[in-house]
């Protein structure tokens, strides 16, 4: 299982990499990366909360955050997988993310989720 400290090592070593070879969104400027034990806990506040349908990453365009979540991730490639997936949604349009949505399309067939989880193939790049 991945502690928060693996996870916060492997981000301080692969994510500036990720932030020079991607750069900078036309919306904002870099975003942080926090690392929380499980969605719930860090929506909640309330240590060891749990629940049904555990997320392992997400980008907040609210905050400009990328998210993880170290009980669901798998190993250093997963951790590298969802970074990618995550800055690829921070570099789309927060508009076009929602139109896609209200024009029928959900997160199977949502075409910025399909180019999030194509990004995540490129995480061979970042494992030295």
């Amino acid at each position: 299982m991945m502690t928060e400290e693996i996870v916060k090592n492997i981000v301080d070593k692969v994510y500036p990499k990720i932030k020079a070879d991607y750069g900078l969104s036309k919306w904002n400027d870099f975003p942080k990366v926090e690392i929380h034990r499980n969605i719930y806990e860090m929506l909640s506040g309330i240590k060891d909360m749990e629940g049904e349908d555990n997320a392992q990453a997400n980008f907040c365009r609210h905050s400009n955050t990328i998210e993880l979540f170290y009980s669901e991730i798998k190993d250093v490639n997963h951790i590298i997988q969802c970074l990618l997936h995550e800055y690829k949604h921070y570099l789309q349009s927060g508009t076009w993310f929602k139109r896609y949505y209200t024009m029928g399309y959900n997160y199977t067939n949502h075409p910025y989720e399909l180019a999030a989880k194509e990004e995540e193939n490129n995480y061979k790049k970042y494992i030295k």
